[in-house]
Parts: structure tokens; C-alpha cells; sequence
């Protein structure tokens, strides 16, 4: 059964509501519909904090629909960036549908993004140039961030940039799924409003349908902070497993996260947890393919490569001949092009200030390289797509000046006003995520009842989650309690499993590992309660500046 929305006829272009199923998102259809505030059970769009609230509206002309800017967002912000219009229909279930869309050029670039913002096309068209595109979408459940039960997103959320809408067929078609098992690499990640391909996380798995036949579906089963251990702990494996069926492929792209756990060791834990999906993925009568990991773009002091995900991707080949799986070396490409460019060049491809997830540019470019070899493996050519040198503004937007802090506040403030005020969790987590240089987020999506999403330390508590930093003890009671004081030694906890993801460490308790390693010396008060004094005042000579120095040599500011 088709369903066709044509929005060239006078009065087509109305609002999304859940009472009628289908129309156009703007701020009365998030007030309407407060589910699509969780940008994983939408379109993956989220604006930025600061302009209190949806940026993006749309605008019926002659020639379709295109968005407009909200009241609330400046001009000077959409400088170089774009708003997609959002059309979402709601269907009647889960499966694999055939979208049609007939877009009409604005003369300059188009993006056509479906589902959780995985991109279907690319292209430039002149002005008034009609062009009609094909493309399937995957609708299946997933656990949302923060949240621990499945959830259907059970619509066609359909996102455009550069050109205006004129028109959308829906229908199901049966067809083959890609099945992908990731990390924050691999995952649909969010962008940020006003949009701008350059400064917006991505994961190649929501780039790759871009790059295959049409005829093949992508279902992205990635997350961010996600192991080969937490894809079933986290229920993630229970909806993918009943799924596949013969024809299907099933991708799977772990260690950036398992590195960070002793028990997940490549040679150990994460080898044989491989192993278990592989033979349960063949026993579905599905094919199973290995992906290595992606590589970062680190760098030691002495301007050498820092391969940090060697074991792992070495790892994920011994395995792949010895269960006879085909192996798709990711991370030796990355490496290889990283190495070629050297490190300021391949930034170009990475979001700003994180060597680890990339831009829609970098997503675009693995996602071609594990399109092609996938194709290759099936026997069939991979479509001819070329992949777009970045461009545009490669840095995020910044509060206005009059927005709530974000970051630290200066040392001469508390030196000078409040030496004495205890670093509480909140402000720890802003710390050791930056001497870290973990990655931020656009978005907050952990389940604490006592941290919204507009705080300005939520998006380091939001890299902390997905890093594994928090303790559970912090949380038992599902809050935070981002403003109760931290220790030497609670910092030393939390700082631990993000530096063992960088650094080896020697064996023993926390205080006997941060000794060996330079954080501290023999003696230190682990008891006593930290204050922005002791923290700031020691930046260059003692414990602090010793864990910003050896953390990550060559990466610090």
C-alpha cells in the first residue's frame, strides 16, 4: 500500500500532529508530540541550548516546502550552515519501506537524510532543477540512550537541506538489512542547529546506506560507549538477533570502548565475545562480517603516529581466520590516510578538537571504504559515489556572550573569590573529560533525575557516561549529586578508566597506580576534600599538571 503526499497543492503543508500521523516538525509539533524531544527516537537534530528552543520551521511556496529560522535564531548564526526541513509520517509498523521524494534545487548543495539523520543522498542541483530520488528505510526498535527497555520510532522522518520538498511516496518493500554492532564510531549520531556538516559528530554507519545498492537496507544497531559485553547487556543484541534472516549481513565494529576495561582485553574477553555473536549470527543463517577498528588521529610528542588500537584491530584478524569471517580492515585505512595527511591535515575529518568520532565528512569517507569492500564481498559493484572534500565551518557555534558558562571558569575567579569552594562531581567530570580530551556531545541523554539537559556541565557528565568514568556508587539512587564534593581519591577513580583507555597502567589499587604513574606523590592526602586552590594552584607543579602532562603527551594544549 502506497502513501503519497504531494505538497505542491495548495494547503498540503501542515503541521505534524500524532492525531492526523504526518506533516512538518517545528516547535507546535514538539509541543504536540514530546517524544520527539529524544533526538534517538526522532531525527537525530538537536538545537543548540542556548536558543531555548526548536530553531527550525518550514515554509510552503509554488515549488514545495523549505525551512525557515525561527524568531529565536540569529542570522549571524546561519552563516555557512543549514536548516533541514523535517517531514515525518507515521507507519504502520516496523520493517523495511521504499521512500520516494521528488526535491526541487535551490541552486547549491542537497543532503536527503531518513530515520535517525542517516544520510541517503548528496548532490548539488541548479535552481528549479526537479530531481527524483529512491532510497529504503529501516524501522526497527532500539534502546534509546539513558533509557533500558526498546522503543519503535514507528515513522519516516525525512530531513532536507538545500532544496525544497515536493513531494513523498512511502511503501513497504521487503529487501535484504545490513545489520550493524558498534560504538559512538559506528552509531547515527546527532547534529546540532543551525547545521553544518564539518562540526557535526557522525558515525560511518549512518553514511554507509549512501554508498551501496539500493537495494540493500542499513539497520544500526551502533551506540555510544557500547562494548562487545554492554551490546547485550544493554538489550541491544535481543533485538538484533531475532532479525536476521539468510541474505542479510551483519557488521560488527568494537574496541574503542573494550579497551578501557581489563576484563575486554583484546586477547581475552573481547575476542570471545566476538567469537559468540559470530557463530550465533551464522547459526540465524546470516553473514557475518568483522570490521577493525576505526583508527584515531593520535600523535606522540615527537610528531610519531600513535597507534592506540593496534592489539585490537590484530585481535579482530586472528579471529576472522580462525572462525573463516571475512575481515574488513577499517582501521588499517583510517591509519593509512591519517599517516599520509599527518595530523593537522586529517583534523579535517574528525570533529573539532576530537581525534577519536568523526564529522559527516569523515563518517562519509569510512562509510564509502566499508561500502566498497562489503560490495566486493557480495560479488556486486559498489555504486560510484564520490566522497566530498570537507568544507564550510569546521568549528561548533559558541554561546552568546550573555548564555550560562560552559567550561571552566577561570582559575583568577575562584583564586580570587572563592579559593576555597570544593571541585564537586560536576566540576570533576569537566576536568578530567577535558585533560582528557574526551569527546562532548550536542546532546544530553543519561537518565539522571537531577542533570537536564541544559546545564552546562551536561555535556561532559554525557562523556563521562558513554566513557565509563561515573562510579556506580555516584549513582545508585539514579541521581548524580553533581554538587557534592569530591576527594583526591574519587577524582582519582573516575580519572582512572579514561586514562587506562590511553595510556597502560601498572597493577594495584588506585593510589599505588597513581603514584607509578606520576599523578601524585607518596603520601598525598587521598581523603581529603579537593578545592579549586589546590586544583588550579597545582596545574604546572603538582599532582594536576602531572596527570595533564602524562595523560596524553602531544595532545595537550
Amino acid at each position: 500500500m502506497q502513501t503519497v503526499f504531494d505538497f505542491t497543492v495548495p494547503g498540503s503543508a501542515v503541521s505534524y500532529r500524532r492525531s492526523t500521523g504526518a506533516g512538518f516538525v517545528d516547535a507546535a509539533a514538539l509541543q504536540d508530540a514530546p517524544r520527539l524531544h529524544t533526538p534517538q527516537m526522532a531525527a537525530n537534530w538537536q538545537p543548540m541550548w542556548w536558543y531555548g528552543g526548536w530553531c527550525a520551521g518550514f515554509a510552503a511556496g509554488p515549488r514545495g516546502v523549505a525551512a525557515s529560522p525561527a524568531p529565536c535564531l540569529p542570522a549571524a548564526d546561519l552563516a555557512g550552515r543549514e536548516l533541514p526541513v523535517w517531514f515525518r509520517a507515521d507507519l504502520p509498523g516496523e520493517g523495511t519501506y521504499q521512500v520516494s521524494l521528488r526535491l526541487c534545487g535551490r541552486g547549491g548543495p542537497v543532503r536527503v537524510f531518513a530515520g535517525r539523520r542517516r544520510l541517503m543522498w548528496q548532490g548539488t542541483l541548479t535552481e528549479g532543477q526537479v530531481r527524483e530520488l529512491r532510497f529504503p528505510l529501516d524501522v526497527t526498535p532500539l534502546v534509546p540512550d539513558g533509557e533500558t527497555q526498546p522503543a519503535l520510532n514507528a515513522a519516516a522522518d525525512l530531513a532536507v537541506t538545500g532544496a525544497d520538498l515536493q513531494a513523498v511516496c512511502l511503501q513497504p518493500a521487503a529487501m535484504p538489512r545490513v545489520f550493524l554492532m558498534g560504538d559512538s564510531t559506528v552509531t547515527d549520531q546527532c547534529a546540532g542547529l543551525p547545521y553544518a556538516p564539518g562540526s557535526s559528530y557522525a558515525g560511518w554507519g549512518q553514511m554507509l546506506g549512501r554508498f551501496l545498492p539500493g537495494d540493500w537496507c542499513v539497520s544500526n544497531h551502533a551506540h555510544s560507549g557500547l562494548t562487545t559485553e554492554s551490546f547485550t547487556e544493554g538489550g541491544h543484541w535481543a533485538i538484533v538477533e531475532p532479525r536476521l534472516r539468510a541474505g542479510d549481513f551483519c557488521l560488527l565494529q568494537f574496541g574503542h570502548n573494550d579497551q578501557k576495561l581489563p576484563h575486554l582485553a583484546a586477547r581475552g574477553g573481547y575476542t570471545e565475545r566476538l567469537r559468540g555473536y559470530l557463530r550465533a549470527i551464522r547459526t540465524r543463517g546470516a553473514q557475518p562480517v568483522l570490521v577493525t577498528p576505526l583508527a584515531r588521529n593520535t600523535w606522540t610528542a615527537d610528531g610519531r603516529y600513535n597507534d592506540l588500537l593496534a592489539e585490537y584491530a590484530a585481535a579482530v584478524f586472528d579471529l576472522g581466520r580462525q572462525e573463516q569471517v571475512p575481515v574488513i580492515d577499517l582501521h588499517g585505512y583510517a591509519m593509512e590516510g591519517i599517516c599520509a595527511e599527518g595530523r593537522e591535515r586529517s583534523k579535517r575529518w574528525f570533529y573539532p578538537g576530537d581525534y577519536t568520532h568523526t564529522n559527516d565528512f569523515g563518517a562519509c569517507r569510512f562509510a564509502a571504504f566499508v561500502a566498497g569492500r562489503l560490495c566486493a564481498l557480495a560479488g556486486r559493484p559498489a555504486p560510484a559515489v564520490p566522497v566530498r572534500e570537507p568544507s564550510g565551518p569546521m568549528l561548533p557555534l559558541t554561546p552568546p556572550a550573555d548564555a550560562a558558562p560552559t567550561g571552566e571558569t577561570p582559575f583568577a575567579v575562584y583564586e580570587t573569590q572563592q579559593p576555597d569552594a570544593p571541585l564537586t562531581r560536576a566540576d570533576a567530570l569537566c576536568q578530567i573529560t577535558a585533560t582528557l580530551k574526551l569527546f562532548p556531545v550536542n546532546g544530553y541523554k543519561s537518565p539522571f533525575a537531577d542533570v537536564v539537559g541544559q546545564a552546562p556541565f551536561a555535556g561532559a557528565v554525557q562523556s563521562a557516561v558513554q566513557s565509563g568514568l561515573i562510579p556506580e556508587h555516584w549513582t545508585a539512587d539514579g541521581c548524580l549529586h553533581p554538587g557534592q564534593s569530591v576527594t583526591l581519591a574519587e577524582f582519582l577513580e573516575v580519572l582512572r578508566p579514561g586514562y587506562a583507555a590511553r595510556r597502560p597502567l601498572p597493577a594495584g589499587a588506585v593510589a599505588d597506580q597513581a603514584v607509578q604513574a606520576g599523578w601524585i606523590d607518596a603520601g598525598a592526602d587521598l581523603n581529603g576534600v579537593l578545592n579549586w586552590q589546590s586544583y588550579y594552584s597545582a596545574t604546572t607543579a603538582g599532582w594536576a599538571g602531572r596527570i595533564r602532562r602524562h595523560c596524553l603527551p602531544g595532545q595537550t594544549p
